[in-house]
């Protein structure tokens, strides 16, 4: 079985082509990176039921890009100490399917083009106007290897869904781009992320 469990563990660059992926109006990593273990069991999240307003369906290693690095903070912070801000209301959606909203995490907020980063995409539910908008933090662990040192890198965030004019709810793709501060490329061992539901749409917690 070691043998098995090294291949899923090794990151593999793809180099025969370069690609060039429109997300919301960025391009994104010309050069596409994969990493193991597999999505389901390399992604842990905390609260596993009663959280309604999002679910994690993909994480990447990539390559930082100029598109990656000038999108939009995901809220402002509140002071240095503490999980507490004030959230990002994603645009309306007024039809499905949505078209994708793109942010860099608060905490850290300095992205370096070329760096290493972490894509994760969340599927927000959009409520109705009638609902009402309400907002969440994150708080994401990637554990990462490079040579023989691991250590963790923590990003942070607030978001609003935000209401869409539809007759029913929607969901709505949202892209994290996490830089994880290196320029060597990184074994990801771990993601895990932990979300709060914040006490308003506007702040949290």
């Amino acid at each position: 079985m070691a043998p098995m469990k090294r291949k899923y563990r090794t990151i593999y660059l793809v180099t025969a082509a370069l690609m060039v992926a429109m997300i919301g109006g960025y391009a994104l990593a010309a050069t596409t990176l994969t990493n193991g273990p597999n999505q389901a069991s390399n992604v842990t999240t905390s609260p596993t039921s009663g959280f309604a307003q999002g679910t994690i369906t993909s994480e990447q290693l990539v390559v930082i890009t100029a598109g990656m690095a000038g999108t939009a903070l995901a809220g402002t912070q509140t002071g240095t100490v503490g999980l507490a801000g004030t959230t990002v209301a994603l645009a309306t959606c007024a039809a499905a399917p949505c078209a994708a909203q793109n942010f860099r995490p608060v905490t850290p907020a300095l992205e370096t083009v070329g760096d290493y980063g972490e894509q994760v995409v969340l599927s927000v539910t959009q409520p109705t106007t009638g609902t009402g908008a309400s907002g969440f933090d994150f708080s994401m662990t990637v554990s990462i290897t490079i040579g023989v040192l691991t250590s963790n890198v923590v990003f942070q965030g607030y978001i609003s869904t935000g209401t869409t004019s539809a007759a029913a709810s929607v969901t709505v793709p949202v892209f994290l781009f996490a830089d994880l501060a290196t320029a060597s490329a990184p074994v990801i061992n771990s993601i895990s992320v932990v979300f709060n539901t914040c006490a308003t749409a506007a702040s949290c917690p």
